[in-house]
């Protein structure tokens, strides 16, 4: 069976599938949102981009790309992964058009349409069929801009297919069968002309002059009171010749009679084509990249039986290859349009863009249309030019174009023509199979372009340097054919030398220039035509979009409202010099953003204010963030305010979201502000020091190593500056750092400092935090008696703070130690008393937490079967608040305990469990050795010798990683010298982080 045989999508009603014959659920609206594009767009390949905008429209949810995700692997559940095919960072339908219901209807129409009255009862046949495929309104219930659009294309379509079938039906002769359906049509569609001209004809064919007469009364009155409008000039003749009983009208109608009209349009008269143009410029030699694009391209203006004309549009920055990507595919095909080829550069973004009237008058020369039969009016010769195009197979190319508008004049009407058009904006209003927002290349196609200009041996040689070349590109195809260019125009150098020259910012648009080819000019079209406000905002965000910015953010640098940010951001989108990969989010290409930055140098008082600016709206959206992700704790006091306004979140989820989406930003912001030498004062360190702090909170979910090194910049700059609050607060990120990464040495010298300078601050509520981390240290020290003092000096900040949680976590920090030190009945009166306080708190991370230190506590006391209890409480709320970390974490100590009890195969279970839940965290963790080394210990006392040893080399591998003392045990596991059963020792818990802590 061939892919996608028996696989039928239904889209003129509801939404269904079939699979060989029998129906297979669609899922959610959503999901049926997004399934109705891709069937639509059967055989095509549809960007994630593409998806969001037509799921959700201008406004998607922050996680739309992950739940299309999730709809297409639960469609690829259903109809398996041969037809929901990734494609790019897309999908693509791999079905046949037939497949679709709507494109069947399309084929029926386009197979009905051809001329033969031999032919007439096979035509209303395949009508017939075509018409009785729509079910009810199509998409009916999906929500989405996609489906709005496509519900009314649809319908247009059943009308029209409705239209014709009567008109078919009077050619036959079958008056008074049709006047039924043609009366409630017409009453249903009071303002579609022909219908009622349809109906008129069949009632005076039928004997009935006076209601035929009274058909067109109704239609004038109809037209009149709703559109202030008389009938068209055919009606209006049809008309008049009932009233004249013309003897035609006695005998059955022409084709000509119930053709499609073209009501109100002057036909010029009849021309010969005496040339068949061939106009293109020739093909790249050196074309490389976008292979599925130009297939996509190449298989959507060849496509048979299509019965609209083929237009692909293109669109995108300067320098990305719009024209030398149209021109490759419009050579590809141009054997599919033998009656020639037109070729047009519109100038759109230069100041003289071409005048539509004087390049249809170029194409009419070119079609052979003598000089003094083209009209002199620009509308006279749009007709002239589709009527010298009707029913012929030319092909356009149209480069370079302004807007739709300058596009839509030059247009053929022939279904068997096709156009490209390509233009830095998205032509939005133009109706294409394929709207194509370039993008760069990928780093493949960028190396593949280079050995195809210099040689595949240079390239090879320099394999590193040259995609690190092509990278300092930005991998824009035209930055990267002029390095080509001049490395193949002087032998003597080397890639890397090359490289050397563009890796300074400031020279490397100088550098990327080649006989006429420069990047700048590319650039310099678009800048050109900006307005002031444009201008001024397009350099002044650039020192802040090293990524991508909210617009949020972006209005909050600037001191602009909202609106207006967005409007002048928008208008740069369309100028193709900003990016917006997702709605409200804007970024530049790097080559664009040095340009920005070299037009006019940023002034440094001015940056300045904009980071101040920028800082403040960003802490006060990361102050809403960590209460969401640490309730109650005080440090949120403490953070100096942010912007009045801006994003305040309802949930976790959505502040983490939103933390993680500005992290780049963030990370940027704050180095801006740790450089700064404007003395800007201690409020812009303070607020850079507070945005960690806040960030601090989130060290699961954005790269935290990132984040401390950022940290270490502003407690450099605090400390020069001799501002011990905002140094005390920065230390704290690098230390914490340190200590997740298990550098000991290192956490403890900076979690010194950071003690130091926020005594000196008088920063009470960080020092809990200092404390706590100085506690863990030495836990992982097995400096036990430090550890609890440590804990204790914590938990009593904590409660003079009123932090609650931050007390209780730091309270079972204590109690593990005391485990560890011999007091485990102190360890479980201590966990008891906080899992009382929990309960009032719901704090279910830090109950499972507490639930996991209790069963350690009661392991040590010897009362295993209560410690098993405890842990499977543990599970309980792991389960029910998916915490997977503490779920293998009171796994693998629930394997100590089995083993303890003599129940070794029970033990192996949860020890296997712990690990496969850590393995898909793919971290080798300190956890991860831990459950590593209950595992092979179990192993062990199953007389599993080899699985065993291999279980201890991998913990042994991570304790010594991270120089933890266990590296001991997990080596006399590996050379046997670990007795079986004789248990061992309870392994160290994470950092017992709270919630600021991530």
């Amino acid at each position: 069976m061939t892919v996608g045989e028996g696989v039928e999508f239904s889209v003129l009603g509801a939404v269904s599938i079939r699979v060989n014959g029998a129906d297979v659920p669609a899922g959610p609206r959503q999901q049926q949102a997004m399934l109705a594009v891709l069937a639509l767009r059967a055989g095509f390949a549809v960007p994630l981009h593409e998806l969001v905008g037509a799921v959700w429209g201008e406004r998607p949810p922050e996680s739309a790309v992950t739940i299309l995700r999730t709809y297409a692997w639960r469609l690829r559940q259903r109809l398996g992964s041969d037809l929901v095919v990734s494609a790019g960072d897309g999908y693509r339908l791999a079905v046949p058009a037939s497949a679709v219901d709507a494109h069947r209807a399309e084929q029926l129409a386009a197979a009905a349409q051809a001329d033969g009255a031999e032919r007439l009862e096979e035509r209303a046949g395949l009508l017939d069929e075509a018409v009785e495929l729509w079910r009810g309104e199509p998409l009916a219930g999906i929500p989405g801009p996609f489906a709005d659009s496509e519900r009314f294309r649809l319908r247009e379509l059943h009308l029209m297919l409705q239209e014709r079938r009567f008109g078919l039906h009077l050619l036959m002769g079958r008056h008074e069968s049709v006047i039924p359906n043609l009366t409630a049509f017409t009453w249903e569609h009071p303002l579609r002309e022909r219908p009622h001209g349809y109906l008129m004809r069949a009632l005076y064919a039928s004997g009935r002059q006076a209601d035929a007469l009274a058909v067109f009364t109704r239609a004038q009155q109809v037209l009149s009171e709703e559109l202030g409008l008389d009938p068209g000039p055919e009606l209006r003749d049809l008309h008049e010749r009932i009233l004249a009983n013309d003897p035609d009208l006695d005998a059955p109608p022409c084709a000509h009679d119930v053709a499609e009209p073209s009501p109100r349009q002057i036909t010029p008269p009849p021309v010969r084509v005496l040339q068949r143009p061939a106009q293109l410029p020739p093909d790249a030699g050196d074309f490389s990249g976008r292979t599925g694009l130009v297939a996509e391209l190449c298989a959507g203006l060849t496509r048979p039986g299509r019965d609209a004309l083929a237009v692909a549009a293109v669109s995108g920055m300067g320098g990305i290859g719009k024209t030398t990507l149209a021109l490759h595919v419009a050579h590809l095909v141009k054997e599919h349009f033998p009656e020639g080829q037109l070729h047009a550069d519109l100038r759109g973004t230069g100041v003289d863009a071409a005048e539509p009237g004087a390049v249809l008058g170029s194409f009419l020369a070119a079609l052979g249309v003598p000089g003094q039969e083209i009209p002199r009016d620009p509308e006279d010769r749009g007709r002239l030019f589709r009527t010298v195009l009707d029913d012929r197979k030319v092909l356009l190319l149209l480069d370079d174009a302004r807007d739709v508008a300058q596009v839509m004049q030059l247009l053929p009407g022939s279904a068997g023509c096709a156009v490209i058009v390509t233009s830095r904006p998205h032509l939005a209003g133009l109706s294409a199979f394929a709207h194509v927002p370039l993008e760069v290349f990928s780093p493949d196609e960028a190396l593949a372009l280079l050995r195809r200009i210099t040689g595949e041996e240079q390239v090879r040689r320099e394999a590193e340097a040259a995609r690190e070349l092509v990278a300092a590109c930005g991998h824009l195809p035209l930055a990267v054919r002029i390095v080509a260019a001049r490395l193949a125009a002087r032998p003597g150098w080397s890639v890397a030398d090359l490289l050397a020259r563009l890796a300074d910012e400031r020279r490397r648009l100088s550098e990327l220039r080649a006989g006429d080819m420069t990047v700048t000019a590319a650039f310099e079209f678009g800048y050109g035509q900006l307005t002031e406000l444009q201008a001024s905002v397009f350099r002044s965000l650039a020192s802040f979009a090293r990524s991508s910015i909210s617009l949020e953010g972006a209005a909050a640098a600037l001191g602009m409202a909202e609106e207006e940010t967005e409007r002048v951001l928008e208008s740069l989108v369309d100028a193709a010099l900003v990016e917006s990969p997702l709605p409200g989010r804007y970024r530049y290409h790097d080559l664009v953003r040095v340009f920005a930055l070299q037009v006019r140098p940023a002034d440094a008082e001015e940056t300045a204010v904009m980071v101040r600016r920028l800082l403040g709206h960003l802490l006060g959206a990361a102050s809403s963030a960590f209460q969401q992700m640490a309730p109650g704790d005080p440090v949120h006091t403490t953070l100096m305010p942010g912007a009045p306004e801006g994003p305040r979140f309802t949930d976790v989820a959505e502040a983490r979201a939103w933390m993680a989406a500005e992290f780049d930003g963030v990370v940027h912001t704050l180095r801006l502000a740790a450089a700064d030498r404007t003395g800007s004062g201690s409020d812009v360190l303070n607020t850079a020091a507070d945005l960690l702090i806040a960030y601090s909170a989130f060290g699961r979910d954005v790269p935290y190593a990132r984040l401390a090194a950022t940290a270490r910049a502003v407690a450099d700059a605090a400390e020069a500056a001799g501002d011990d609050r905002a140094a005390g607060r920065a230390l704290f990120v690098c230390g914490n750092e340190a200590l997740q990464a298990t550098r000991l040495a290192q956490a403890g010298a900076l979690a010194g400092r950071a003690v130091e300078a926020s005594h000196r601050a008088g920063d009470t509520v960080i020092l809990y935090q200092h404390f706590n981390d100085l506690g863990v240290i030495a836990k992982f020290e097995h400096r036990y008696e430090d550890a609890v003092g440590h804990f204790d000096r914590a938990v009593e900040l904590a409660r003079a703070a009123g932090h609650r949680s931050g007390a209780l976590t730091s309270m079972l920090n204590a109690a593990l130690v005391r485990v560890r030190g011999g007091y485990a009945e102190e360890a479980v009166r201590a966990c008891d008393e906080a899992l009382v306080s929990l309960r009032e708190l719901a704090g279910e991370r830090d109950t499972a937490h507490a639930l996991c230190v209790r069963g350690q506590a009661l392991h040590a006391l010897g009362r295993y079967e209560d410690a098993l209890a405890s842990y499977r409480q543990c599970l309980s709320v792991c389960a029910r608040a998916r915490l997977p970390g503490h779920e293998a974490r009171a796994r693998f100590r629930s394997a100590e305990t089995l083993l303890a009890t003599g129940r070794p195969t029970e033990a192996l279970a949860e020890a296997q469990r712990s690990v496969e839940l850590l393995e898909q965290t793919a971290e080798r963790s300190r956890d991860h050795g831990y459950a590593l080394l209950a595992l092979a210990r179990t192993e062990s006392d199953l007389d599993l010798r080899a699985q065993s040893h291999t279980h201890a080399h991998l913990a042994f591998e991570i304790f010594a990683q991270a120089g933890l003392p266990e590296t001991s045990q997990a080596q006399r596991l590996m050379t046997g010298t670990g007795a079986p059963g004789s248990g061992f020792p309870v392994p160290e818990d994470g950092p017992g982080r709270d919630a600021m802590g991530g």
